[in-house]
């Protein structure tokens, strides 16, 4: 990482160069953190999807979660089950794709 703002995130594998604001270097860090967590979480789940799928997995599931704790109505098991209706529709989606 340099000292120019430029962090170097590391995502699926692949390295990504990204200019961040002052003083938002380390919530930038922490972002890339959590998707990779959340990559690798989908790719448990979901082991025979390609890196696009993961990644397009991961971060509807993280969107989700923010817009359930945004609502403050939706309920934890409610989330999941949410999320996984949708991630079994992503993938019906994907596998009728190809």
């Amino acid at each position: 990482m340099s000292g120019d703002g430029v962090r170097v995130l590391r995502i699926l594998g692949r390295e990504y160069s990204v200019r961040a604001p002052a003083g938002e270097e380390r919530r930038l860090q922490d972002a890339a953190a959590l998707l990779q967590a959340e990559i690798t979480a989908s790719k448990k789940k979901f082991p025979y999807v390609t890196s696009n799928e993961l990644m397009v997995l991961s971060a509807l599931n993280l969107c989700a979660r923010q817009l359930g704790a945004q609502d403050g109505e939706c309920d934890e098991a409610d989330a999941l089950e949410r999320i996984a209706a949708l991630n079994r529709r992503i993938l019906d989606h994907l596998q009728r794709q190809d």
